[in-house]
């Protein structure tokens, strides 16, 4: 589970650091959009398959809340 959970810290560090990151808090232009919106929306792809993993790491062991 902590690997899990440490692997879950990866895009949410990421998404709660792009305001202090200059090359993303920048007027650039990544993929046609304005860099903060790729960044953030990269993560936030990124978060979804790490939420799945906690969440199928926290069912095999067996707390898997009201289930």
């Amino acid at each position: 589970m902590r690997v899990a959970v440490l692997l879950l810290m990866v895009p949410v560090t990421a998404l709660l650091a792009t305001v202090w990151l200059p090359f993303v808090n920048a007027p650039h232009i990544w993929l046609g959009m304005p860099s903060i919106m790729t960044w953030s929306v990269g993560w936030v792809i990124a978060l979804t398959p790490a939420l799945g993993y906690v969440e199928y790491q926290r069912t095999r062991r067996g707390n898997g809340g009201g289930r």
